[in-house]
């Protein structure tokens, strides 16, 4: 699909929940080896590493629906910020009050082995590292604020939730290069449209992913659904 599009610049529309660092870094290294300009379309929902991936784009469009959201990783749901911090806390607790303190935690121990500990330093130093190095080289190249974003993007202690919506003014207004959708001419219905479209498209069929171009080449991913008749 990406070879089917002719010229050094695309527009790519974005609808996600997010999923993992490294299969977002393997897909902007084929865009960005392809294309010299991108342009992220967000119809609604971009989070989580889908949000990191728009920093690798030269410009934002977001409408009224569209929310980023924050980088920090997880871990089977948990965000990896939690888990350390409970470490800490132990540790903590530990030179306060001795081996005595942490009964307490003993489920906490018991759950996770100590290696977790790296798994989540390495998950957050991944994170930073693409949004810095994505930011730097493509939306915010030579901008003093790639710091600041980077840190907003990557707190849980600001944003509080991993599943907490960034608004396109909170984003325009902490730095990223945000178009809202309403400036462009008869854009914006176009993207209501487009969401419209999908919203029925996985609500009355098994797909639960879809890519999809504007030469109408697609694939997608859907469950199998499997009927099986109830005991009488």
């Amino acid at each position: 699909m990406i070879h089917l599009v002719e010229g050094k610049s695309v527009d790519i529309a974005v609808v996600s929940n997010g999923g993992s660092a490294e299969t977002t870094e393997r897909i902007v290294h084929l865009l960005r080896e392809r294309f010299e300009r991108i342009r992220f379309i967000l119809p609604a929902n971009a989070y989580s590493s889908a949000t990191l991936m728009c920093f690798a784009g030269d410009e934002l469009i977001m409408d009224s629906l569209s929310a980023l959201g924050p980088i920090d990783p997880q871990i089977n749901g948990i965000p990896v910020r939690a888990i350390l911090r409970s470490f800490e806390r132990l540790e903590q607790r530990l030179k306060d009050e001795g081996p005595q303190g942490i009964t307490a935690y003993l489920p906490l121990l018991q759950k996770y082995d100590l290696h977790i500990l790296e798994i989540c330093r390495s998950a957050e130093e991944l994170a930073l590292e693409l949004a810095k190095s994505w930011l730097a080289n493509y939306m915010l190249k030579g901008s003093p604020k790639i710091e600041e974003v980077v840190n907003f993007f990557a707190s849980y202690d600001i944003n509080k939730s991993h599943a907490r919506g960034v608004t396109r003014q909170v984003a325009k207004d902490i730095g990223l290069n945000v178009v809202f959708a309403e400036e462009i001419s008869g854009l914006a219905d176009l993207i209501r449209s487009l969401r419209n479209q999908y919203d029925i498209f996985f609500d009355k069929t098994p797909f639960y992913k879809l890519y999809e171009d504007a030469r109408g080449t697609n694939w997608g991913r859907q469950l199998v659904i499997m009927s099986a008749p109830l005991p009488k």
